[in-house]
C-alpha cells in the first residue's frame, strides 16, 4: 500500500503507551479513542493494532494487494475506484485499487484501518502487518450505537486547582460558550470570557493527563489532548470525562464548546457503560461474521452494494 498523494497529516497510531511518562515522554495514541476502537471491531482486528490517523487534506492511497479496510471517525466522503464507500463499514480492495477522501475542512480526525493492521510508514510506502481479506462486510447497527448530540455540554470533573478560582470564575467556566480557537494533537485552545484566579499564585510544574483543562495566564482554557506533555505549570481547573474526550476531539476550529460539571463517580460509571457498549458491539459484529453463508458485491451505476446471506 502506498500514498499516491500525501495529505496534510497522516500518521500511524496505536494503543496509548503510558509506561514512558516517568521519562517525560507523552502517551500519544489516537485523538479519538472511540473511533480507533470501532475500527478494530469492524475489521475483527485485535485491539492495539495500528491504524492511519488523518486530518485536513487527506491522502490518496493505492493498493498492491487485496485487503479489507474500514474508515471511522469524522465523517468524510470516501471514493474507491470511482465508487462511493460508506463510513463505519468494512469493504474489500484489490491490487490496483485507488482510495481517495474528501478534505476535512475545519478539523476532526478520520481513521483508516486494514485487516491485520498497519506496521509503519516509510516515505510513501505503508507497510502492512499481516494483510487480511475478510470476505465479509461488518457494519455498526444504527439502533445500538449512537453518538451523543453535538451540542451536548462536555462533562468535566473538578481539577486539583478548582478552588483557586472564586465562585464567579467557576460559574463563568461552566456557563459560557467557548469558541475553539486552534487545535492540534497537543491541545485545544479555547476562547471566551477570561476566568481569573482569586489571587496570583505560583504552581510548581505538576503531572497532567489527557483531558486536563489548564487555565493560562490570559484566563483562557487549554484542553490537553493525546500529544500532550507530561507536566505543566498552569492551574488545572478540571479534567474532561474520558467518555466525552472523543466527542471533544472531533470539534473543529470556530465551533462552540460548553462544559458541565460531573462527579468522579458519575464519570467512572459513564466510562464503564461506554466499555460495556463496545463489548456488546463486538459480540454483535462477531455474530454477524459467524452467521455468514455467502457474501458478494454488486455494482450499480456509481454505487457498490454488498449482498450477504446469513443463517
Amino acid at each position: 500500500m502506498r500514498f499516491l498523494s500525501n495529505g496534510f497529516y497522516q500518521a500511524v497510531v496505536g494503543i496509548v503507551q503510558t509506561h514512558f511518562e516517568r521519562f517525560g515522554v507523552g502517551p500519544s495514541g489516537p485523538m479519538d479513542l472511540r473511533a480507533y476502537r470501532l475500527n478494530h471491531l469492524i475489521l475483527g482486528n485485535r485491539e492495539g493494532e495500528k491504524v492511519l490517523e488523518m486530518t485536513g487534506l487527506l491522502p490518496t492511497i493505492g493498493f498492491e494487494e487485496a485487503v479489507s479496510c474500514a474508515v471511522t471517525g469524522k465523517p468524510v466522503k470516501i471514493v474507491c475506484d470511482g465508487h462511493l464507500i460508506p463510513m463505519c463499514r468494512s469493504f474489500d480492495v484489490l491490487p490496483g485499487s485507488v482510495l481517495s477522501f474528501e478534505r476535512l475542512e475545519n478539523g476532526g480526525w478520520t481513521y483508516f484501518g486494514v485487516g491485520g493492521g498497519i506496521e509503519e510508514i516509510s516515505g510513501r510506502q505503508v507497510r502492512l502487518k499481516a494483510p487480511t481479506l475478510n470476505g465479509w462486510v461488518s457494519f455498526l447497527p444504527d439502533d445500538l450505537y449512537r453518538e451523543a448530540p453535538k451540542d451536548e455540554p462536555i462533562r468535566v470533573v473538578a481539577g486539583p486547582e478548582w478552588d483557586w478560582f472564586d465562585s464567579r470564575a467557576q460559574e463563568a467556566f461552566l456557563n459560557q460558550n467557548y469558541r475553539v480557537d486552534s487545535i492540534d494533537r497537543m491541545g485545544y485552545r479555547l476562547q471566551g470570557k477570561p476566568i481569573l484566579l482569586r489571587k496570583s499564585r505560583e504552581l510548581i510544574s505538576s503531572p497532567v493527563s489527557t483531558g486536563t483543562v489548564q487555565v493560562t495566564g490570559s484566563g483562557q482554557p487549554v484542553v490537553l489532548m493525546a500529544g500532550r506533555q507530561t507536566i505543566g505549570g498552569y492551574p488545572r481547573i478540571a479534567f474532561v470525562s474520558p467518555t466525552d474526550l472523543s466527542r471533544l476531539s472531533q470539534t473543529g476550529e470556530g465551533e462552540i464548546v460548553r462544559f458541565r460539571k460531573t462527579s468522579i463517580e458519575e464519570a467512572e460509571q459513564d466510562w464503564k457503560a461506554e466499555n460495556e457498549q463496545l463489548l456488546r458491539l463486538a459480540q454483535i459484529l462477531k455474530n454477524q461474521r459467524n452467521s455468514l453463508l455467502f457474501s458478494a458485491s454488486v455494482q450499480v451505476s456509481d454505487r457498490r452494494f454488498y449482498v450477504q446471506m446469513t443463517r
